[in-house]
């Protein structure tokens, strides 16, 4: 292996595991949080590494159902995350109202980006939701 294909090898391995450090550091924020950041850091390792790569296919493969076995098309399940939502909307709502203290605001914050990350993959009961308002 030449020294250039090393340093390459080197350097993609680094950025690889930097990003997945990254997005340990950055997951508990508001937001995607680090999800992007591990599934790119993924992305590098598997170029030269078969566990890496190994371990992407399968997520590919596999994602999939576990959103499936998370947010079942079940109507009292998709009403339970309808509930869910609204009181954590609430939540957010109170807390940044009221903006007592900077952990309060920071709460607020996370329940607002939970509660749309909830609502968004609740996918189906938005179908149904628009199913219903044309009847």
């Amino acid at each position: 292996m030449s020294f250039t294909k090393h340093t390459k090898r080197i350097a993609t391995d680094a950025a690889g595991y930097l990003l997945i450090l990254g997005a340990i550091l950055t997951g508990w924020l508001p937001g995607p949080g680090g999800i992007p950041l591990a599934v790119a850091g993924l992305g590098l390792l598997s170029i030269n590494n078969a566990w890496a790569k190994n371990l992407r296919e399968y997520l590919l493969e596999n994602g999939g159902k576990l959103v499936q076995i998370i947010f079942p098309k079940h109507p009292i399940a998709q009403w339970a995350y309808d509930i869910v939502v609204i009181a954590l909307y609430a939540v957010a709502a109170y807390l940044g109202w009221r903006h007592a203290a900077v952990w309060q605001v920071s709460l607020a914050v996370s329940a607002f980006f939970v509660a749309t990350f909830i609502a968004l993959m609740n996918r189906e009961r938005l179908a149904s939701i628009k199913r219903a308002g044309r009847k």
